[in-house]
């Protein structure tokens, strides 16, 4: 099985440990669980402000220049040089 790494704000972290210990099972296993029963609601989709964040202007800032410089990084290492649209 494929393994991964999010980051998970030290609020929430705190949450699920909570919620773990009391249905003694592993975070691991609540993780995926809460993940299923996203992907499983009626509709199908994730939940309308699933994907909103709470980022100061700063912290979206840092973000966006991380994408780009990213995004640059990448470019630079293709073997065709050509632009791409990204």
């Amino acid at each position: 099985m494929p393994s991964t790494t999010v980051h998970i704000p030290d609020s929430l972290l705190s949450k699920i440990d909570q919620t773990v210990k009391e249905k003694d099972i592993s975070r691991n296993r609540f993780i995926v669980q809460a993940c299923e029963k996203a992907l499983q609601n009626e509709a199908g989709q994730w939940p309308e402000d699933f994907f909103e964040t709470n980022l100061s202007k700063e912290n979206l800032r840092l973000l966006r220049k991380g994408a780009s410089e990213m995004e640059a990084a990448i470019i630079k290492m293709r073997k065709n040089r050509a632009d791409v649209d990204l």
